[in-house]
């Protein structure tokens, strides 16, 4: 037969693991790095002609992969606007969303919309890329 404060400790633990996960996702949708999901609550441009000018257009910060891939779980945000520059805006649940210009082989360039999340601590809990393109060069399955 199971010792009865054995048992209550056991179900006193798994509870406080549940609070805890649940009071973390209230600060955090996304955990881990280079997460991909297009229909992330990004903003979307829209071009219809012939009213296609400037103002459609996405621009972004230029950095380099490697700062990019430079971000860690747990970096405060003065450490990731070093990395990433500044964001375009901020989301409702606290989320940075960046626009960054990346510099590929071949002097080639490409825009990827980037989204960072924060724990309770206000440090990097996770990221997530809208194209999966654009996460496939951070990681570097695709150069």
């Amino acid at each position: 037969m199971p010792n009865l404060k054995n048992v209550r400790h056991s179900v006193a633990a798994a509870l406080a693991g549940v609070i805890i996960s649940l009071a973390g996702s209230a600060f955090a949708d996304v955990v881990g790095l280079n997460n991909v999901d297009p229909d992330g609550k990004f903003s979307r441009v829209w071009r219809i002609y012939p009213d296609m000018d400037e103002t459609y257009a996405r621009d972004g910060t230029p950095r380099k992969i490697q700062q990019i891939r430079s971000i860690k779980i747990g970096d405060s945000k003065q450490q990731l606007f070093r990395l990433a520059g500044q964001p375009v805006s901020a989301s409702q649940d606290g989320a940075w969303n960046f626009n960054l210009r990346l510099t590929l082989e071949q002097r080639n360039q490409l825009v990827c919309q980037f989204k960072v999340y924060f724990d309770e601590n206000e440090r990097v809990s996770g990221t997530l890329w809208r194209r999966p393109q654009c996460a496939d060069i951070i990681t570097g399955k695709r150069k």
